[in-house]
């Protein structure tokens, strides 16, 4: 019984150990993962909590606009004229 009691404490905290060894991500690497400087990173955060959204459904609204602008700019342009 002792052995089963200890088997049941011992796995769980082995497991969750090792998952403690991945910490959180630094500003500079999370910049980096989204291809920004960090002042950018640190002004979209910002932006995201004013809008009280996650950072990353912040970055998504984002990208899905700048594609729209991108589409909407191309509109009326001949190809054949460039």
């Amino acid at each position: 019984m002792k052995k089963l009691l200890t088997l049941s404490i011992l796995i769980p905290a082995l497991f969750l150990a090792g998952c403690a060894s991945n910490g959180p991500l630094t500003e500079d690497q999370q910049a980096a993962k989204y291809n920004m400087t960090v002042e950018r990173y640190r002004e979209e955060k910002s932006a995201a909590a004013r809008m009280n959204m996650s950072f990353d459904e912040h970055i998504k609204m984002v990208m899905e606009e700048d594609s729209m602008n991108s589409d909407m700019n191309m509109e009326g342009h001949n190809m054949d004229d460039m």
